[in-house]
């Protein structure tokens, strides 16, 4: 990739014109690399030796001196340059007024500078330390984030903060791996992908609304991915080429690595929080996280979460001996436990073997939820919420057994219809509206209504084995039992206002509503 072009050149003296050779596009001449500028000679050796990428510029002293001697004409002096690997050639307007075959030609207006090749060797050199600068920085601190547990978000976000632009990382049919940058600027169209891999590096591509796109490709074993950044037309210099291009190179290393299944514990942590957690920036990122944790994007998947004493060891050990290595590679610490992802699994299937394990090992303090089968891992967050809710209930005392499978109607209940109900304020609202004067009176006498209520509705109104349970005389029972019909307006032997009353204590249960509710 060379560091300056012509292109740069041109954006650094708006005085040149081009004269862009019959058979070469324009953006082929501009994308020239530049290393120096050469002056042609009058006398004997024309040129100082030439390595390649030269501008050699032909003052109009050189052209009045040429057309004057016998030995040389302009035609035998241009033919000559066009055999050479030479950049381009400066002169003045008037040396042609037509286009070379494969020559391209600058031309400056008079006065055309006596002392133009030092003026832009100088400019050159100081261009090139400012990238060699740039370039050094921008090694060390995409190393570092190379090593970063967040990944490619990593990479892309320092080579956003170093050239002050954002970029987006797309897959080859164009979906969004991810963004870097404060703004989530518009994904690369297809045309602008395939305009890239056929240059094979970076390339200028004009957008839309007076903005050009600059975009490489970046090779990820068979596949071939696109980085792109925007800017107005005329913007994008070589500094935001080269860091397009350091930062292709290092996405292309770490996204190999990830496929090729080379991602630690922590990076595999990471990826798998970002699912669950909806920390990612479109579905396409979700699916490309998916596919470096090895999972099929197209698979349905189960959200796990765990609550154990001992964290990820516990955890992890479970899994793997319930699940086998796959899921428990596949754990995460979250916000409430550890959540895993059962991909193509059916929660019932997990459960029970979740449930042998937990009993031969006699984990009496750990509890593990599933959440149903969601179509696609780009519905994780959406596990994750469901089993937060399940686990809440399960620790307040609504839920038992170890494991509960949302997926089940015998481990969920009601709570499988509160569920979609869960942070309205109108199920709060039903609640007190039977319950919230019961609640007033127990906190204000001291009393135990709603303990005597839940017991007698859930005994199914059997008044002796609901005085047992609670260490009362059955006499107190029924005192307190009319009291609760007094406070409340209903009458606890018909089985309509039972059946509301126990609904609504059913819903004390529910948890807080998370702070996104």
């Amino acid at each position: 990739m060379p560091e300056i072009t012509l292109r740069d050149l041109c954006r650094w003296e708006r005085r040149l014109s081009l004269l862009v050779p019959s058979g070469m596009s324009l953006d082929a001449m501009l994308e020239r690399a530049l290393s120096w500028a050469v002056s042609v000679r009058a006398a004997p050796p024309l040129l100082p030796p030439l390595r390649g990428d030269e501008l050699v510029v032909l003052p109009p002293r050189v052209i009045e001196q040429i057309d004057s001697a016998e030995s040389l004409d302009r035609h035998t002096l241009v033919t000559m340059l066009a055999q050479q690997n030479i950049a381009a050639l400066l002169t003045e307007p008037g040396f042609t007024e037509e286009p070379l075959d494969t020559l391209p030609i600058l031309t400056l207006p008079k006065p055309f500078p006596h002392d133009i090749e030092g003026m832009l060797n100088r400019l050159i050199t100081e261009r090139r330390a400012e990238l060699y600068r740039l370039g050094t920085e921008l090694s060390r601190r995409l190393s570092q984030a190379a090593v970063d547990p967040r990944g490619i978000e990593a990479l892309l976000g320092t080579a956003a903060e170093l050239s002050h632009r954002s970029l987006v990382l797309q897959d080859p049919d164009g979906n969004v791996i991810a963004w870097g940058g404060g703004d989530l600027i518009p994904p690369a169209n297809l045309e602008s992908m395939a305009a890239a891999r056929q240059w094979g590096g970076p390339r200028l591509h004009p957008a839309e609304n007076g903005i050009e796109r600059l975009i490489t490709p970046l090779s990820t074993g068979a596949r071939v991915s696109y980085l792109s950044m925007i800017g107005p037309i005329g913007t994008l210099t070589e500094t935001d080429r080269l860091v397009l291009t350091q930062t292709a190179g290092t996405c292309s290393i770490v996204l190999g690595q990830s496929r090729a299944g080379t991602l630690d514990r922590g990076g595999r942590q990471q990826l798998v929080a970002d699912l669950v957690l909806g920390r990612l920036a479109s579905d396409a990122a979700a699916l490309a996280r998916a596919q470096m944790l090895g999972i099929d994007p197209a698979s349905p998947v189960v959200v796990g979460l765990i609550d154990a004493p001992n964290g990820q060891v516990m955890g992890r050990e479970i899994l793997m001996q319930a699940l086998g290595r796959s899921t428990s590679d596949n754990l995460a610490p979250v916000p409430g436990g550890l959540s895993f992802l059962l991909p193509d699994t059916e929660p019932g299937t997990a459960a029970e073997a979740l449930r042998r394990v937990l009993n031969r090992s006699r984990l009496d303090t750990v509890t593990i939820v599933l959440s149903e089968r969601f179509k696609s891992v780009v519905q994780s967050p959406q596990g994750l919420r469901q089993a937060r809710f399940a686990l809440a209930l399960q620790k307040a005392g609504a839920l038992t057994g170890p494991v509960v499978s949302c997926d089940s109607l015998d481990d969920l209940g009601l709570y499988r219809l509160f569920y979609p109900l869960w942070g309205d304020p109108t199920v709060e609202q039903f609640r007190s509206a039977l319950l919230g004067k019961l609640e007033a009176y127990d906190q204000r006498r001291g009393s135990q209504l709603i303990e005597t209520l839940e017991a007698y509705l859930s005994l199914g109104g059997a008044l002796s084995e609901a005085a047992d349970r609670l260490g009362i005389h059955r006499n107190t029972l029924s005192y307190r039992l009319q009291r609760i019909g007094e406070l409340t307006g209903r009458d606890l032997t018909s089985p309509r206002d039972r059946l509301l009353l126990r609904v609504a204590l059913l819903a004390r249960y529910l948890p807080a509503p998370e702070p996104n509710q």
